[in-house]
């Protein structure tokens, strides 16, 4: 929306202080600097108010609002938090792009008189640099429960000879897996990283995969394989989907198990991710040497 700051905001035209983001939603220090780590929660999809925003942003929006308030818990020191969203003229006086108010609470800290916030004053800055997501940090999982899967595929030529790795861990214990092919393409490892650590699951635990391809984790969080599916495997052109026999094997397997998938970023400062990436990459090199 040309005017709403949120938009400017999450567009890189205004400054602000981030405290997480992901594909759909950023969450950042309100300016106002009324309370120490006030946080706001914004869709980076525009919706007015939460009566008109579609119920798959809503669920975006409150995971990022658990994931957030949970990493000032146990990451930050803070003991609970208060949620604050005026809908509606009556509700008080709100920008036109739908938020959440994060106010991160201490016990005895009197910081939250509602509707008036006390307690806070302190350089933003540094407020930002204390409670903003490292890249380990954001790929954290609240459910100790989960089996968490990173994957990565590499290829070289594009198409030539490529490799895959998947690293499992689950209660403190690890499983690594790699393979490779000698005439195959990135999005296929890629694929296939997934798949292959999916099947090594025995049990019916949930499952946190992280991936830094779009292409994967696209293909759910945005509904295109459902998509391909209802159209017989055509895509919107009517082609052929590609590697639908990988994406026809996946699929099964997030039907058999309940598995959500996470963006992460490549060649960061992701640990795991670096893992999975340079396995991949040793088994291209066995295949080419």
């Amino acid at each position: 929306m040309k005017d709403c700051v949120f938009c400017k905001i999450i567009e890189g035209q205004l400054p602000s202080y981030k405290i997480y983001e992901d594909d759909f939603v950023m969450a950042f220090l309100d300016i106002s600097n009324d309370a120490y780590g006030h946080t706001l929660i914004v869709p980076k999809k525009h919706c007015d108010t939460m009566m008109t925003c579609d119920n798959t942003t809503l669920c975006r929006v409150i995971e990022v609002v658990k994931k957030v308030g949970n990493h000032y818990v146990k990451d930050c020191g803070f003991d609970g938090w208060n949620l604050v969203n005026n809908t509606g003229k009556a509700a008080g006086p709100h920008l036109m792009h739908f938020h959440i108010h994060l106010v991160p609470r201490k016990f005895g800290d009197n910081a939250f008189e509602f509707p008036v916030l006390s307690g806070g004053g302190e350089d933003l800055q540094k407020v930002c640099n204390t409670l903003k997501f490292s890249e380990e940090t954001v790929a954290k999982v609240d459910d100790e429960n989960s089996v968490v899967l990173y994957t990565d595929g590499a290829c070289s030529g594009n198409p030539g000879a490529g490799g895959w790795a998947a690293i499992l861990s689950y209660k403190g214990k690890e499983k690594v897996l790699s393979g490779g092919e000698s005439q195959t393409t990135n999005n296929r490892m890629e694929l296939l990283a997934v798949i292959m650590g999916l099947e090594s699951i025995k049990g019916s635990q949930p499952v946190e995969v992280f991936s830094d391809s779009a292409y994967v984790v696209n293909a759910f969080l945005q509904g295109w394989i459902e998509n391909w599916k209802n159209n017989n495997w055509k895509t919107s052109g009517n082609s052929e989907v590609q590697n639908k026999d990988l994406w026809q094997r996946l699929l099964l397997l997030t039907e058999k198990l309940d598995v959500r998938f996470h963006k992460v970023k490549g060649h960061s400062d992701n640990a795991q991710n670096n893992r999975c990436d340079a396995l991949a990459r040793e088994e291209i090199s066995k295949l080419q040497n």
